[in-house]
């Protein structure tokens, strides 16, 4: 028998739920990573949740074999830098973290933010990639210098599970 299952990476913890073809849920199984919070910093190791990624896979595999597709769903704002080895860079900063407030400011008054609504269809914010991307290439240029690859964190989970780097 063949089961479809859903993975929900979370800020504090990451669940896959495992179901029979008619949608019948057949279980769940939880982890939890750490999330590390300052006044100025929100930030998680994308390496931590990759390990408890795998350790729901396992457990859900041996449980349910024929498991035949996974989707994933995340924070999608929060992204991971990743070096020539395709190793974080740095703890991922989550949609939460005050560091780009001023670049999403600079981008506001740069594009107006009825042209950002009008080609993003939201509504300019610091949550976002971009103006946290800038954050780094001003504030950590070294980091920013190795990166190779940017993935949101959903993206970083199914490149680590099938090898293709998409976003």
């Amino acid at each position: 028998m063949m089961f479809l299952a859903g993975l929900d990476i979370g800020t504090t913890g990451c669940k896959l739920s495992v179901f029979q073809n008619d949608g019948t849920l057949l279980g769940s199984v939880y982890r939890e990573y750490p999330v590390q919070r300052s006044h100025s910093a929100h930030e998680v190791d994308a390496a931590a949740i990759w390990s408890a990624v795998q350790e729901l896979i396992g457990e859900s595999a041996k449980r349910y074999p024929g498991i035949a597709g996974i989707g994933i769903t995340s924070f999608g704002e929060t992204f991971v830098l990743l070096d020539e080895t395709d190793t974080p860079i740095l703890p991922a900063m989550l949609y939460t973290d005050p560091r780009g407030e001023e670049q999403a400011d600079r981008l506001v008054k740069l594009l107006g933010k009825e042209k950002m609504v009008a080609v993003t269809g939201l509504n300019p914010h610091s949550m976002y990639s971009l103006p946290k991307l800038m954050w780094v290439k001003e504030n950590l240029p070294e980091a920013y210098e190795k990166t190779k690859r940017i993935c949101l964190m959903e993206d970083y989970i199914v490149y680590k599970l099938t090898g293709n780097a998409q976003i």
